[in-house]
């Protein structure tokens, strides 16, 4: 019997058990890529080295996926061992003589994305210099910065120093040595920019 001839009743069980089949795999699938969602979500932080065979094939899975979604946040930031952070501090003469000085990023900038915004630019330069990136761009780039204070403070010269914080090892921390120790710093000058 075709569709067109069944009874009214027939034909509404017969779609209904097709709209269930269909709510059925589509819940399924929903279900799968939830489960592989989350697998992903934990799997990103606990590749960061050091970590097993195991975890970081599990990235090499997940990854594309991760990068994708931009879920790959800098989770070695924050754990299981946070590197050294950049900082860049400048010192703006302005035409009549005063001068600004700060750091980059200052933490009372807000909103507190901005400021997030301004440590990834810092450790994108340091993470060019390790890289060894050409002295070329990595010149613009310090440049870029000294020209965006200059534009913002009025300046007519801009000095830069690099500043590399590394954190004290357990053992320093343990014999007193604060976080903010001088000695946990390495500057290095990036130059005068007019």
């Amino acid at each position: 019997m075709s569709p067109e001839t069944q009874a009214p009743d027939q034909l509404t069980d017969i779609r209904a058990v097709d709209r269930g089949g269909r709510a059925r795999l589509l819940r399924w699938a929903v279900n799968c890529w939830l489960v592989f969602h989350l697998s992903a979500i934990i799997i990103s932080p606990a590749s960061v080295a050091p970590s097993s065979e195991l975890i970081e094939s599990a990235w090499t899975v997940f990854r594309p996926y991760l990068e994708f979604m931009y879920l790959n946040h800098g989770h070695h930031f924050f754990a299981p061992e946070p590197a050294a952070s950049t900082l860049i501090s400048y010192r703006a003469e302005r035409a009549d003589g005063t001068t600004v000085t700060g750091h980059i990023p200052d933490r009372t900038t807000l909103p507190r994305l901005l400021y997030h915004r301004q440590f990834m630019l810092t450790e994108h330069l340091h993470d060019a210099q390790l890289r060894e990136v050409p002295d070329e761009l990595l010149d613009d780039w310090v440049k870029s910065y000294a020209a965006h204070i200059r534009h913002k403070y009025g300046a007519v010269r801009v000095q830069l120093t690099g500043h590399v914080h590394s954190l004290p090892s357990r053992e320093d921390v343990r014999n007193g040595r604060k976080l903010n120790d001088p000695e946990n710093y390495e500057s290095s000058d990036f130059g005068v920019f007019e």
